[in-house]
């Protein structure tokens, strides 16, 4: 595809870098040296990015990013793998199956597989050695044969054959010796590479990650592992809304009740990630919000959290990272809710103060009500179209949470608390789920739309087979709670 067709979907995405010209790789934040978690770089440069329309050859084809639109040209011999997690005993049992927002995709292996790690260059094999060969990261994994080799100073890389998974590494057999490679990458997914061919690389339903380098404003990739995001061909209600929520994992301890709340009003999804602190966020928001110009693939409403992760961030740098992704979401044209990070029960050490950094204190008793929450509120006014889940307010009023808001937290790590920690695991998520549906339907305009009915029975709320963070709790009073709205919306604005 041309150069000017590149630079029309520059504009096209309101991104305007380096005017257009011959960019440079510094002009590109999110292409970056490869990093391999505390080891020396792998030498690789590397991005990753929303798949938008190929050519027809499959030679090129582009990622959207938060730079916008980078093109990507496969070098001939480039290798085509997946990215995805795999469950335990997967590699042993020879398939990859990979869940997305409820679509279920199967994956064969063959029975042999290698793993590879390459080096920057001499340095970092000789810092690899000095440390005994302990076990490192960010290897990856392939179907093609490739011989046994340790590193050396001329070929700085290791290779061999897989053996089994051991805890957050794998064994490898490289000649008569075993070694551990950790294999997983970006959100704990193993790149699998030439498990796939160019034919499977589809624009709007998937994310590429790519490794190679950069030729003026070229992305030239040697490798290309494939993340698959959410398709709605077969999965949608084209009848009904669709509903993006973004958040950590407080949201995945709320996703069941949520979605049961909005069965048949809404097309549910979240992003295939735990979506940790507003940095990973302004990082990924492109990726997350995917094809919406599409048709079929718009967003009609989305609510975002950022917060328990951002509990040692500074105010500058969290408002202006919400600041960005609020720009962003903007661009849906959805409707817009933000949603206040739930409270750190009393089990956590005494509240603190900012540290002298500006940093919040972390953890700790407080850090939600005195700064996160606050600083996120500042900017939400600065947006009055932005509706309000106080999902905050929500768990430190209601009774139904005295108990896990007294005795839960970790303020001694070497025990185990049986109230639990920071979480709103099982019943407690309940009522969190459900304050969120009722706001999404009504900032909507599906004010006289009622929720699902709950799916609590009487048997799962008999106090006798409560566990601590919910024993005692008035029953009758929570079923109130779950199903009146009245109630409900007092928690929204």
């Amino acid at each position: 595809m041309q150069c000017s067709i590149l630079r029309l979907l520059f504009l096209f995405h309101g991104v305007w870098i380096a005017g257009l010209g011959v960019a440079q790789e510094s002009h590109f934040m999110t292409v970056t040296p490869d990093r391999s978690y505390g080891d020396p770089y792998t030498g690789d440069m590397v991005s990753n990015g929303i798949i938008t329309p190929l050519d027809q050859d499959m030679k090129n084809f582009y990622i959207r990013n938060a730079d916008g639109v980078i093109e990507v040209l496969l070098e001939a011999d480039a290798k085509i793998g997946l990215q995805s997690r795999v469950q335990r005993g997967g590699f042993e049992a020879g398939e990859v199956i990979c869940q997305v927002a409820g679509q279920v995709h199967r994956f064969d292996l063959p029975k042999v597989l290698y793993i590879r790690r390459n080096f920057q260059d001499a340095a970092a094999v000789r810092d690899y050695l000095a440390k005994g060969s302990k076990p490192i990261f960010d290897g990856k994994l392939y179907v093609d044969p490739i011989p046994d080799h340790l590193p050396t100073e001329e070929e700085p890389w290791i290779s061999g054959r897989f053996v089994r998974e051991n805890g957050r590494f794998m064994d490898v057999k490289v000649g008569d010796e075993t070694y551990q490679i950790g294999t997983q990458g970006h959100d704990g997914q193993h790149r699998i590479m030439g498990l796939l061919k160019r034919a499977d690389i589809q624009p709007f339903t998937q994310q590429a990650f790519v490794h190679g380098h950069m030729e003026g404003d070229v992305f030239h990739a040697s490798e290309v592992a494939l993340r698959l995001l959410e398709d709605p061909a077969g999965k949608d209600d084209p009848t009904l809304p669709r509903y993006l929520f973004i958040g950590d994992s407080i949201s995945g301890n709320y996703d069941k009740s949520l979605r049961a709340a909005l069965k048949g009003r809404l097309n549910v999804y979240h992003p295939p990630t735990n979506c940790g602190p507003v940095r990973k966020g302004v990082q990924n928001i492109v990726q997350w919000l995917g094809a919406y110009e599409q048709p079929g693939m718009q967003w009609d409403v989305i609510s975002f959290n950022f917060g328990h992760w951002d509990s040692k961030n500074t105010k500058k740098e969290y408002q202006a990272g919400l600041e960005t992704v609020i720009s962003e979401l903007g661009k849906t044209k959805a409707k817009l809710v933000f949603v206040t990070t739930t409270p750190i029960p009393r089990g956590y050490p005494e509240p603190g103060n900012l540290q002298r950094d500006g940093r919040a204190p972390g953890r700790v008793q407080q850090t939600m009500s005195r700064f996160i929450n606050p600083w996120a509120l500042e900017v939400i006014a600065k947006h009055p179209e932005i509706g309000i889940c106080d999902q905050h307010a929500l768990l430190t009023s209601e009774p139904f949470y005295e108990t896990w808001m007294e005795a839960a937290g970790t303020a001694d790590k070497s025990k185990k608390n049986s109230y639990g920690d920071l979480h709103i695991g099982g019943i407690l998520a309940e009522p969190a789920g459900r304050v969120l549906a009722r706001r999404v339907l009504d900032i909507l305009g599906l004010e006289d739309t009622a929720l699902a009915a709950s799916r609590l029975s009487t048997d799962e709320l008999d106090p006798g087979r409560q566990r601590p963070a919910t024993n005692g709790m008035d029953a009758n009073d929570l079923i109130d709670l779950l199903n009146k709205d009245e109630r409900l919306r007092q928690y929204n604005r």
